[in-house]
C-alpha cells in the first residue's frame, strides 16, 4: 500500500516540478518496499550526489506510519529545512518541525547527523527501528574521523578549579613525558610510537585520573580496548600530542547495526568496499541495486604509457615532470593531477607553474575552463562536486595508503598478526576504493584518465587497478609522447 500511495504524491510532486532522472519513480517504490520489509538495502547510484533523490525519499519516510531516522550531513539538512519542506506541504503532508524532527500524528522522522547517532545513548539502544544512512561510501572514515582522540596540551590544564595538588601531578606528569619523548626523537619522523610496556603504564596512569575530564575517561577506555596510539611531536611550540585510534572502528557500532534495519545510500556507481566491510563482521545485506544517475554514462579513456618507470627509480621524478607538461599542452579543458606525495605534488605545481603561469592551481577551486589543479585525492573527493567535470586526469602516482602514517603502519601489524595478506587485503582495496571516487566524474564526458605509475603494468596487482575502472575504453595511442 505505501507503494502505492508514495508513487501516487510523488507523480503529483512531479507534474510541479520537472526532473531530468529516469528512475525517479523505480527509486520511490524501491524506498517504499524497503521500509515496509524488514530487510537491509545497499542503493548505488552518482544520483546521490545530486538532490534529485531527496523528495521520493522524503515523500516515502513521511508516509510510513514508523519512527524513522535519516542519517546525512548538517549542510542537507540544512538544505531540506530551509529548500524542501514547503513543497512537501504543499502536497498535503500536515507536520510541525521542532529543530531537526518532522512530527506527524502518529509518528516522526529525525534528521541526524553520523556524531549525532554516535553520541546519542538512546538511538544506540533502538532495536528494530528504521534508519536510512546516505554518504555510506564515506563511512570507514567518518567512522575513524568519529571515534579518533586527541589529547592536547590544553586537556592538561584545563580545569583550574580541581585541587591544586591533583593539577601539579598531572603538570609533572605532562613535563616528564614531554621530556621523555623529546629525548626519544629521530631527524627523520616527528612520531613516537610506544612499546606494550609505555601503553599499559599510561593506560593505568589515565585509569587512576579518570575522574579528572571525559578526555581522560576517553582515552582511558581506548587504550585498555587497544587501540592504535602515537605521539606526534611539535617542534616549532616544543608540546606533543596523543592520538588514538581504533583499528576496528566498524566493531564500536556492530551492535547498533545488527539490532536494526538499515537504507544504506552510497553515491559510488557499484560499491563493493561497503559490501566487503560489512561482511568481515558478519553483517549481510538482503539486497543491493544499481541505479542509474541522471547522465548518459560514458566510458571512460584510460591510457597507460607502456614503458613508465616505477616509482623507486632515481629517474621517476623528472620524467613525471616532463611528461605532465606535454601532457597538458593540447589539453583546452581543465587538467587535474592527482598525487598524494606532497613533495611530488609541490614539484609538479611549481614545474608546471614556472611554463603555464597562473593557469595553475594547487588545491585550489577553478574560476576558468582551461586551468591545471594540482591536488591530493582526499581534496578532490570533498571538493570536487564544486569543479567542472575535468577533461582529463593525469596519475602520476597511485593511491596507495602512506605507509609512514602511523595508523596504517598499525593495520599491516594487525594484519600480519592474523596471518593476513596485508597489502591485498589492507593497501590495495583502499587505493582502489580511492581512485574510483576520484575518476568518478570522467563517466560524464568520456574523459580522459592517465597513469603514470609503473606499477600498473609491471605488478601483478596492477591488473585489479585497471580492471576496476568501469566503464572505461583503453587507448594505446596518445599525442605528445606517443
Amino acid at each position: 500500500m505505501l507503494e502505492i500511495v508514495s508513487h501516487q504524491y510523488l507523480k503529483k510532486f512531479i507534474k510541479a516540478h520537472q526532473t531530468d532522472w529516469s528512475h525517479i519513480y523505480s527509486f520511490g517504490r524501491i524506498i517504499s518496499k524497503c521500509l515496509q520489509s524488514n530487510d537491509t538495502y545497499l542503493i548505488n547510484s552518482e544520483i546521490f550526489f545530486s538532490n534529485c533523490w531527496i523528495f521520493p525519499l522524503l515523500i516515502s519516510l513521511f508516509l510510513f506510519e514508523e519512527n524513522s531516522t535519516f542519517v546525512l550531513t548538517k549542510e542537507k539538512i540544512a538544505q531540506i529545512k530551509e529548500n524542501h519542506l514547503d513543497d512537501l506541504k504543499s502536497l498535503g503532508f500536515k507536520f510541525v518541525l521542532e529543530n531537526n524532527q518532522i512530527n506527524f500524528s502518529n509518528h516522526r522522522v529525525c534528521f541526524v547527523t553520523l556524531e549525532e547517532l554516535l553520541s546519542d545513548p538512546y538511538i544506540v539502544k533502538f532495536h528494530n527501528h528504521r534508519i536510512v544512512f546516505s554518504g555510506i561510501e564515506n563511512i570507514k572514515e567518518d567512522l575513524k574521523s568519529h571515534f579518533r582522540i586527541v589529547l592536547l596540551k590544553k586537556h592538561w590544564f584545563q580545569h583550574s578549579d580541581k585541587k591544586l595538588t591533583l593539577n601539579q601531578t598531572l603538570i609533572r606528569k605532562y613535563n616528564s613525558l614531554k621530556k621523555k619523548f623529546f629525548l626519544r626523537k629521530s631527524s627523520q619522523n616527528d612520531y613516537i610510537f610506544l612499546d606494550p610496556k609505555e601503553v599499559n603504564l599510561l593506560a593505568k596512569f589515565f585509569n587512576k585520573y579518570s575522574s579528572f575530564s571525559d578526555q581522560f575517561q576517553s582515552v582511558s577506555q581506548a587504550l585498555y580496548s587497544d587501540w592504535a596510539c602515537w605521539v606526534k611531536l611539535d617542534n616549532i611550540n616544543f608540546e606533543w600530542k596523543f592520538y588514538l585510534e581504533p583499528l576496528d572502528e566498524l566493531s564500536l557500532i556492530k551492535k547498533l547495526l545488527s539490532n536494526n534495519k538499515f537504507v544504506f545510500l552510497s553515491a559510488l556507481r557499484k560499491d563493493n568496499f561497503f559490501q566487503k566491510y560489512l561482511k568481515n563482521k558478519s553483517i549481510e545485506i538482503d539486497l543491493v541495486i544499481n541505479f542509474k544517475s541522471n547522465f548518459n554514462e560514458k566510458k571512460i579513456l584510460l591510457y597507460v604509457p607502456p614503458r613508465q618507470m616505477l616509482p623507486n627509480n632515481p629517474l621517476f621524478t623528472q620524467i613525471i615532470l616532463e611528461r605532465c607538461k606535454k601532457l597538458v599542452i593540447f589539453n583546452k579543458g581543465l587538467t587535474l593531477v592527482l598525487c598524494d606525495d606532497v613533495d611530488l605534488k609541490i614539484k609538479l605545481a611549481t614545474e608546471l607553474a614556472s611554463k603555464y603561469g597562473k593557469r595553475v592551481l594547487l588545491e585550489k577551486i577553478p574560476s576558468e575552463n582551461n586551468q591545471i589543479l594540482c591536488a591530493c585525492y582526499n581534496w578532490w573527493i570533498k571538493n570536487s562536486y564544486l569543479v567542472e567535470t575535468p577533461e582529463q586526469i593525469i596519475v602520476p602516482l597511485l593511491p596507495i595508503p602512506d605507509l609512514n602514517k602511523p595508523i596504517n603502519g598499525f593495520n599491516i601489524s594487525n594484519h600480519k598478526k592474523h596471518s593476513k595478506d596485508w597489502f591485498r587485503e589492507f593497501l590495495l582495496p583502499e587505493a582502489i576504493e580511492k581512485l574510483e571516487k576520484s575518476v568518478s566524474p570522467l563517466r560524464k564526458n568520456s574523459g580522459k584518465l592517465i597513469i603514470l605509475d609503473g606499477r600498473v603494468n609491471k605488478r601483478t596487482w596492477g591488473r585489479s587497478i585497471l580492471k576496476s575502472i568501469e566503464p572505461s575504453k583503453q587507448i594505446n595511442y596518445m599525442l605528445p609522447f606517443d
